[in-house]
């Protein structure tokens, strides 16, 4: 029956509005029947229940139930027909007495305040054995993860068998070997690989080839692009040459990734180095390039907006713990109080990054280690009133700690004694012979050139630097301090003659008397220092302490840092990675495991809050968690897990399907079968150099600009990318977001396929391959390039259909190539 004007969306509203207000009018305040269940409940649960439920109750208030309010708290019994103090308290126009109060979200809607009005006039009925709010800290993520005993394919076959669903067959070997190449290394075998494969297809023979592949350098590459989409990792950028977000030469962190994951180091002790490494070991420098986990998130303009997506997104990457909101407000979900958020900026209150010398380059703008210190040791943290930076509340400073929801430990941060290289970075080992080293070869330039003034400076720089060194390193010493500022003063001396004798001989220029007298008072006022140059000197500038603001300059000349540390990261770090924690493992084996099989076990991978319900496989999540911390938390033990399990050789095919299961579960949450996969961006390009046989698998090193190079045969890992710069391959396919990228999402659109068809990296992959079969005849070349690109044997059908296209393209192998690589079991992991 056709919509009448009446019963369209947009009259609807308004009329039920009227139809409210003339029923209160009229005083038929029961003519509305409303729904407890379906309308008061909800309504007084996502607005009412934080201040008033089971974890907190406001002058003695809770809302959970109607008896619970007819008992009230403080004032009785809210809910009584004559003078409602619920009603009244939600329609107050008092700010200081409203409800929900200002931060906790507006007003009531008119609706929202009439249903309440109607249900109460009606004598807020409700059900006879109505429970209250479960306490929110019995959250099923806030225990401790129990193991069932069993492994992942007895839970699974288990739950199968329970609901009577029917798993799938293995998938062909072939297909397997490529699904776990791709899934470790993030490249296809070869048909060389896969013919040696299949003559051996045993259990035995894949756990072979599962600990090859754990074992090569491309493993490391492969999943730290997975943990850079965690962790959002981002290059610099900013305006020009003005840095305004992360930290240059931050791919030192991406490097060390690489090699964490490749030494299998333990999940635990890598959250530890990247929060806290230089308060765990502050001379241990290979694990300082960890602490770029926190030197990403800075921001030049705004120091709050720095800190607060440190703390939400060290708690989304390692607790599925959300904390944007509790920057105004008690969490409306989770346990978590807006005290809990201050607590935890108190621990990166006293944080600020810097960039210390990397050995064998004098030049940070060459290279250099980003890193992390505590700066403002005495800084205190107030709580923001309702979020505003501007309206702190100062009437009482936050100590540090943690949510304490989570408080399976008490949080106790011990102040660290930092080394002197730590301090004063000038005297770590290798800074003098670096710039030593720098200083020769502007000697040798000088000298090749035949300049003779160059000559002179570049000896006297020479001087200079042993002299500051030598100051540096005798601190306090007056008389050395004194030789190294006569050292400057004769540099600065012999430039001001230098700059001279080049403004006199110079072409006579309009201004060349200007430039010449401002040379000669140079040069007096140089001759003047020398004579009396004192003890004051400039120590080597070896490291950069990033502004703390745009108005703030100079930074190169700060060279002396803090020789304490709070301890209060590592204290953090510690917790987060404490076996006791019940979040922060779950949430890594829920990453990994939506990596391996598609989607993940709690389908937020950030919010493990309440509003995540109780996983259908909590059991195969808590049995593979325990299993991971009690084998050191080693991810490869986890990977060997899940990719040798029979879940993950099944086929991901509906084709053969048992039709009653395939009706019951058409979604595969039980997984009965494999769910394929869409390859996201790096490995769609990686794996079209590996074919052309092009890729360079150089390990590390800087990044590279796409606009420079973007046909580098590197692996994409290592291209740049932040919000500014983006190499445009990847950029068609799903690429990871920098600003916030837990988990890709997949798509399917057309300009994946012209890229496939029309880019210039798939022209060249198809011609470097039809160049290697060129002299297979057309079966065995069909057959080659089947194998090569989709990882099998072409169908019989699907050879057929080749020799035909093939004929209409009269042979042309590179056309027919680039043809299969556009075939969709090319970019996706089957």
């Amino acid at each position: 029956m056709p919509k009448t004007v009446l019963q369209s969306p947009k009259y609807t509203a308004p009329l039920r509005g009227w139809m409210v207000g003339a029923c209160m009018a009229s005083g038929a305040l029961t003519a509305l029947a409303v729904d407890y269940e379906k309308e008061i409940k909800p309504l007084l649960k996502e607005r009412c229940y934080t201040c008033h439920g089971a974890l907190k109750q406001k002058a003695d208030l809770r809302v959970d139930t109607a008896a619970a309010m007819r008992k009230g708290g403080d004032g009785g019994d809210i809910l009584t027909k004559e003078h409602s103090m619920l009603l009244e308290r939600v329609t107050t126009t008092d700010k200081k007495d409203r409800m929900p109060p200002e931060g906790e979200g507006s007003m009531l809607t008119a609706v929202q305040v009439a249903k309440l009005r109607d249900w109460i006039a009606a004598g807020a009925p409700s059900p006879a054995q109505e429970k209250p709010e479960e306490d929110p800290r019995a959250h099923w993520a806030y225990q401790p993860p129990k193991s069932s005993g069993h492994s992942v394919d007895a839970l699974l076959a288990a739950r199968l068998a329970a609901k009577g669903l029917k798993p799938q067959p293995e998938a062909a070997p072939e297909l397997w070997l490529r699904r776990v190449y791709l899934d470790l290394i993030g490249l296809p075998p070869t048909p060389e690989q896969i013919q040696a494969f299949l003559k051996d297809t045993s259990v035995s023979a894949r756990q072979r080839v599962v600990d090859h592949l754990l074992s090569t350098p491309q493993y490391g590459e492969r999943w730290a692009r997975h943990f850079m989409d965690i962790w959002r990792y981002c290059d610099w950028y900013g305006l020009g040459a003005q840095l305004r977000h992360s930290q240059k030469h931050l791919w030192h962190w991406r490097d060390w990734i690489v090699e964490s994951l490749n030494a299998d180091k333990g999940y635990d002790q890598m959250i530890v180095q990247m929060l806290a490494a230089d308060e765990l070991a502050p001379e241990d420098r290979d694990n300082l390039r960890a602490t770029g986990f926190l030197a990403r998130s800075y921001y030049l303009f705004n120091r709050t907006t720095w800190l607060d997506e440190t703390i939400e997104h060290t708690c989304r990457a390692f607790l599925g713990l959300t904390m944007q909101c509790v920057k105004c407000h008690d969490h409306k979900y989770d346990p978590v109080e807006q005290a809990d958020y201050y607590r935890m900026r108190a621990i990166f209150e006293p944080l600020h990054v810097r960039l210390d010398p990397w050995e064998g380059e004098s030049d940070l703008e060459k290279n250099g280690l980003p890193r992390v210190y505590d700066l403002h040791l005495d800084q205190p943290t107030y709580r923001h009133v309702r979020g505003d930076e501007k309206n702190e509340d100062k009437s009482r400073p936050m100590s540090p700690g943690v949510p304490r929801v989570l408080e399976f430990a008490s949080y106790e941060p011990k102040v660290v004694k930092l080394p002197l290289s730590s301090s004063r970075p000038v005297l770590l080992p290798f800074v003098l012979k670096d710039h030593l080293a720098a200083a020769d070869q502007q000697l040798a330039l000088a000298q090749k050139a035949g300049d003779a003034g160059a000559v002179k400076l570049a000896g006297l720089r020479l001087a200079v630097i042993q002299a500051v060194y030598a100051a540096d390193l005798a601190k306090g010493d007056k008389t050395i301090a004194q030789a190294a500022a006569l050292a400057e003063a004769r540099y600065a001396e012999a430039k001001a003659e230098n700059d001279l004798s080049k403004a006199e001989a110079a072409p006579t220029a309009k201004d060349a008397d200007k430039k010449i007298k401002a040379a000669r008072e140079a040069l007096e006022k140089a001759r003047a220092k020398v004579a009396a140059p004192g003890a004051e000197y400039t120590s080597l500038a070896v490291s950069f302490k990033a502004q703390e603001g745009p108005e703030e300059n100079g930074n190169a000349k700060v060279q002396t840092y803090p020789e304490i540390s709070t301890g209060r990261r590592l204290a953090l770090a510690r917790w987060i990675a404490d076996k006791r924690n019940p979040l922060t493992a779950r949430v890594l084996v829920n990453h990994v495991w939506a990596r391996h099989f598609g989607v993940p076990l709690v389908a937020d991978v950030g919010d493990f809050g309440r509003r995540s319900s109780v996983p259908l496989h909590q059991d195969v999540l808590d049995s593979l968690t325990t299993g991971f911390m009690e084998n050191g938390w080693s991810m490869k033990w986890l990977h060997r897990t899940l990719v040798l399990s029979d879940l993950y050789r099944r086929s991901s095919s509906n084709a053969g399907a048992d039709p009653q299961t395939l009706a019951a579960d058409p979604d595969n949450h039980f997984f009965w079968r494999m769910n394929p996969r869409r390859m996201e961006s790096q490995l769609v390009r990686d794996s079209l150099l590996h074919l052309s046989g092009r890729l360079d698998l150089t390990l590390g090193g800087p990044s590279i600009d796409p606009a420079k190079a973007e046909t580098s045969p590197r692996r994409s890992l290592y291209f740049i990318q932040n919000a500014d710069v983006e190499h445009r391959f990847l950029a068609v396919f799903d690429n990871s977001n920098v600003l916030e990228c837990y988990r890709r999402n997949e798509s399917v659109v057309p300009q994946q396929a012209l890229a496939l068809t029309n880019s210039k990296l798939s022209s060249d992959c198809a011609n470097a391959l039809a160049g290697s079969m060129a002299k297979l005849d057309a079966t065995a070349f069909i057959d080659q390039a089947f194998l090569a690109i989709l990882g099998r044997l072409p169908l019989e059908a699907e050879r057929l259909a080749c020799f035909e296209g093939f004929r209409d393209l009269k042979e042309d192998r590179s056309l027919f190539l680039q043809a299969l690589i556009n075939h969709n079991d090319f970019v996706t992991l089957r």
